[in-house]
C-alpha cells in the first residue's frame, strides 16, 4: 500500500469500465443494459421504472428527499454526509407505518444548501 500516491483506476479493456462481463451486458430491460441503468440519475430511473411499482415507490422517496440527481450505481463512499443522511431518511420513510413512531429531527437543516432547505 502506497499511501503517498493517489489511487489510479484503469478501465477494463473488455467492458470499458461497465463492471460487467460481455454476457451480462447482452441482457437488456426496456432497451437498456444494467450498466446503462446504473448510470442513470435516480430521477430518470423513476420514469424508467414507472411500470414497476415496488421500484418506483423507493425511487420516488429518494427524489422526494432531494436525491434525484444521484446516479443509481453511485457508490456509498462518494456520497456526502448530507446525502448519506437523506438515503437513511428515505429508507426509514419506506418502512410500514405502525402509527407509533415519532421522529425527532435535531437541526435538520444544518449543512444543507438553501434549495434543499426549501424542499425540506
Amino acid at each position: 500500500e502506497m499511501n503517498f500516491l493517489p489511487d489510479v483506476y484503469v478501465p477494463c479493456e473488455v467492458c470499458h469500465g461497465a463492471r460487467y462481463n460481455r454476457e451480462t451486458l447482452e441482457v437488456h430491460f426496456k432497451g437498456r443494459t444494467i450498466a446503462e441503468v446504473l448510470d442513470m440519475p435516480i430521477e430518470e430511473a423513476l420514469d424508467f421504472f414507472q411500470a414497476v411499482p415496488a421500484i418506483a415507490r423507493h425511487l420516488s422517496t429518494l427524489v422526494d428527499v432531494g436525491l434525484g440527481y444521484v446516479r443509481m450505481g453511485q457508490s456509498a463512499p462518494t456520497l456526502s454526509g448530507g446525502e448519506a443522511q437523506r438515503v437513511k431518511l428515505a429508507a426509514e420513510l419506506q418502512k410500514r407505518s405502525t402509527g407509533r413512531t415519532v421522529y425527532v429531527l435535531d437541526e435538520p437543516t444544518t449543512g444543507l444548501h438553501f434549495e434543499d432547505i426549501r424542499k425540506l
